[in-house]
């Protein structure tokens, strides 16, 4: 079935918009910025690994599998959980307007975060993609849609991250502090909802942020997604046996996540982030002229855990994400309100 109009002029306007060229400039200075980070922390790793007292990443690597397999295996698992927690809040997030299969999201889920590797992050560009012409979403519902994806994902980073400068090490009162944020982050996004100027725009798909079950259970979940980032970080960590405390690692993990927000790429400044924030943790301030290379095997061993498992499973669920479209394609087209 060919694209209708309606559908055309839509993925017309969201190609246009991310394809222009001061954004795509943006885009690829970000890049080369980023590509300079990661050969800035790979030779801070080398180095680390050419010295005869320090074990390179590889060695420590090798050493967990043979005595800690867990610590190796939690890299890996701590990513995919978190990909499926990402694949559910886009399909919980929208359950209140409209229905799509489960695993057709959580497959184009694992399709978008490889895409976030390329030089440009088409990871956004792809969902609108898949919204527009295959769930024959207009381009303002796709918008509504991705817009309240990202306020529960702001209201939870940011409950986590007031809650963590007070409380560095998760347990019952950081647990508190967060759902206190979180009631406070949910009362503030009903306020917003109902706005005329809001309500005016999106009508009923302001109930994606209005239904409370939808609110808490995708914020609890992304709250849990955070967690597992502390436990890939501590997992890295353990392997290169760096002796970071539990505080640290926290503080690194919630560092890690929130610069991913970050518009200029995903290569380089998660990595870079990762050696800052460690440095200043152990008491080097920003100054990272000087920092333990062992804070840039952490970074290099973290990221490249999350690619080596994520891109598989991208690759592995492409041609499923194919064949969900194509069956979409070949369903009638519904009536948008």
């Amino acid at each position: 079935m060919n694209a209708q109009p309606t559908e055309l002029t839509g993925f017309r306007a969201m190609m246009k918009r991310f394809l222009a060229p001061k954004r795509a400039a943006m885009q690829a200075v970000g890049f080369l910025v980023g590509l300079a980070l990661v050969a800035w922390v790979v030779k801070g790793a080398i180095d680390v690994a050419a010295d005869p007292t320090r074990a390179g990443i590889l060695e420590s690597v090798r050493a967990a599998w043979n005595q800690r397999p867990w610590l190796v295996i939690g890299i890996a698992l701590t990513t995919a959980v978190s990909l499926i927690i990402d694949g559910a809040l886009f399909w919980m997030v929208l359950a209140p307007v409209r229905r799509l299969g489960f695993m057709e999201i959580q497959w184009l889920t694992f399709v978008t975060a490889t895409s976030n590797f390329f030089p440009v992050r088409l990871g956004i560009p792809v969902r609108y993609a898949y919204a527009l012409l295959a769930n024959r979403l207009t381009f303002m519902q796709a918008t509504a849609w991705f817009i309240a994806v990202t306020l529960v994902v702001l209201v939870s980073l940011g409950a986590v991250i007031a809650a963590t400068a007070i409380i560095p090490v998760p347990g019952f009162g950081w647990a508190a502090l967060v759902l206190v944020a979180l009631a406070i982050g949910g009362f503030a996004l009903q306020r917003l909802a109902h706005l005329p100027i809001i309500t005016r725009r999106f009508g009923e798909w302001t109930r994606m942020l209005t239904t409370p079950s939808t609110y808490w259970t995708g914020t609890i979940l992304r709250v849990v997604e955070v967690l597992l980032w502390i436990v890939r970080m501590w997992c890295a960590a353990e392997i290169l046996e760096l002796g970071l405390s539990f505080a640290t690692v926290t503080v690194l993990g919630v560092a890690a996540i929130a610069v991913m927000l970050n518009p200029f790429g995903r290569i380089g400044f998660r990595e870079a982030t990762t050696v800052l924030v460690a440095n200043w943790m152990a008491g080097g301030g920003i100054d990272v002229s000087h920092a333990d290379g062992g804070f840039k095997q952490l970074a290099l061993l973290e990221s490249l855990g999350e690619m080596f498992t994520t891109i598989p499973l991208g690759l592995i669920s492409l041609p499923l994400v194919i064949s969900w479209y194509r069956m979409r394609r070949r369903e009638p087209a519904v009536n948008q309100s």
